[in-house]
């Protein structure tokens, strides 16, 4: 099963990767799958991405604490273990109001690119969700090591959960068996798939933006981003959509602070382009 990823441009990933520092490689498991909670039957085929009960949940409206002080390895993987708290609390009530079963992700932190998912890590990866491990990968990067807090890894975290959100709803096994006729049709099937993960992840950051007190200029940082990292950037297949269309895709999200409007799966082809 392939795992997902989240790619940004060669230029952007200089300055994200971690290089030379004196732990470089290690990496911790997080509190992996231990939280099952049952809920209904999760839909399969052409529903479980059209009508799926999780566009129906509402707002999420779990705030997260405020960001910590500090900086290096332990304060980020300190945060970014306390995002994903947030992140579980959120999802759980929003999957327990759509009547879906929840379970926690597994979780691995690396300072250093290596294998991950049963493959390589990819050139210009900055984070993998493995699907049939449901386990989060995130590579700690500049950003978070001298902010854990930095928006930018925030969006990075937000967007690999979203497809462990994507899994527990269905969603993965429906879009796995998608027919596809041709190439130009997989990628456009690949490109719904991850521009929604941007919807669900932005619509998490809207919901927790406030309670940790980021600011416009941080909004600014995220999307200017996510408008270099398109398709034709950091890509050459058109898997993930344009700079526009992810822009476009993660401002809906956000704006909302609901799943509601991420049903990338019934808009137009210029919208997922």
């Amino acid at each position: 099963m392939r795992p997902l990823r989240l790619v940004l441009p060669a230029g952007v990933v200089a300055s994200l990767l971690l290089a030379g520092a004196t732990d470089a490689g290690a990496e911790t498991a997080g509190t992996g799958a231990g939280s099952v909670r049952a809920g209904g039957p999760v839909p399969t085929g052409t529903a479980a991405l059209t009508r799926n009960p999780i566009y129906l949940g509402g707002r999420l409206a779990v705030p997260c604490a405020h960001r910590p002080d500090g900086s290096g390895v332990a304060a980020a993987k300190k945060h970014l273990t306390a995002v994903l708290s947030c992140l579980n609390a959120s999802w759980s009530r929003q999957l327990e109001r759509a009547g879906l079963p929840f379970a926690e992700p597994k979780v691995r932190f690396m300072t250093r690119p290596a294998r991950a998912c049963g493959s390589a890590w990819g050139k210009n990866v900055t984070g993998r969700y493995c699907t049939g491990e449901r386990r989060l990968v995130l590579l700690i990067g500049d950003h978070a090591l001298s902010d854990p807090a930095d928006p930018v890894t925030l969006h990075l975290i937000a967007h690999e959960y979203a497809h462990h959100v994507q899994n527990l709803a269905g969603i993965w096994d429906a879009y796995r068996g998608m027919p596809a006729h041709g190439r130009a049709q997989m990628l456009a099937q690949s490109r719904r798939l991850e521009l929604q993960a941007d919807c669900l992840a932005g619509a998490f950051m809207g919901s927790v933006w406030n309670s940790q007190k980021y600011r416009d200029a941080d909004w600014k940082e995220v999307v200017d981003l996510i408008r270099r990292s398109g398709d034709g950037s950091a890509t050459t297949e058109r898997s993930h959509g344009t700079g526009r269309n992810r822009v476009a895709w993660l401002r809906r999200g956000f704006g909302s602070a609901s799943p509601a409007v991420c049903n990338t799966w019934t808009a137009t082809a210029s919208a997922v382009a």
